[in-house]
Parts: structure tokens; C-alpha cells; sequence
């Protein structure tokens, strides 16, 4: 006889670390969740996508963009023979500069976000770019 498929469900994943370099708190790189047949992991806080059961749904879900969360693992179909489904892409990150306002020269390339947040002044970037002191 054919065994029949496992009934695994995908993990969840890792929360992310919060920072509060902006000013306010925010976290960061979250877990991506697993994938699985009979139910797929939750994305941990920090932008972790959800897992995916493969096919016909739900499809793994990609990191959040600017969080660094990791990617949705891909899961696995079995009604009509084994299906399977790729993972995810991760989130991008960001980098973060807190300088003290009264050393700021205010020199960047790119177009990052800058913001001041007590004595300082942040610069966020998402994309490439520069900063010169």
C-alpha cells in the first residue's frame, strides 16, 4: 500500500529584536515562518513573512521590506501528488546612523530619511548612499 503524507504543520517564527535608534521603538529581523502540509508557521514580529501550505494556497509570504525579516518557508500539497513550493525572499534591511546634532555635517548621498530624536540626529538609509562627518 502508499503511505499517505504527514499531517506537518510548519514552526513559527523567531520574534525580532526591537531598537529604538529613531526615537521611537521598532523591531527588527523577525523569523520567517515555516512551510508545512496540514498548516503553515506565523512570521515572527520584525517583518517575518507567514509560511505557505504549497499548493493551491496560501503561498509562503516574503519578508517585510526595510524590517530585515526573513522570508516564508515553502510547504508541500499532497491531494494530487506531492507539490511543492519555493520559500520566500527575505525583507531588506535599512541602516541606521544616530550622530550628535551638534557634530552633523548634514554630507549624504542617496536619499536617506533623516530625522532628529533628542540631542540627535538620525539618519535612515534603505537603499545605498553615503554619509561624511
Amino acid at each position: 500500500s502508499t503511505g499517505s503524507g504527514g499531517t506537518n504543520a510548519g514552526g513559527n517564527g523567531g520574534n525580532g529584536t526591537a531598537s529604538s535608534i529613531t526615537g521611537s521603538s521598532v523591531t527588527y529581523a523577525g523569523g520567517g515562518g515555516g512551510g508545512g502540509r496540514s498548516s503553515a508557521g506565523t512570521g515572527g514580529t520584525g517583518g517575518g513573512g507567514n509560511g505557505g501550505t504549497g499548493v493551491p494556497s496560501p503561498l509562503p509570504q516574503a519578508g517585510t521590506a526595510n524590517l530585515g525579516g526573513g522570508g516564508g518557508g515553502g510547504g508541500y500539497y499532497t491531494t494530487y501528488g506531492y507539490t511543492y513550493s519555493a520559500g520566500a525572499n527575505g525583507g531588506s534591511g535599512v541602516v541606521i546612523l544616530s550622530v550628535p546634532t551638534a557634530n552633523y555635517t548634514g554630507t549624504t548621498t542617496g536619499s536617506p530619511t533623516v530625522t532628529t530624536s533628542g540631542s540627535n540626529t538620525i539618519i535612515k538609509f534603505t537603499s545605498s548612499g553615503t554619509y561624511t562627518a
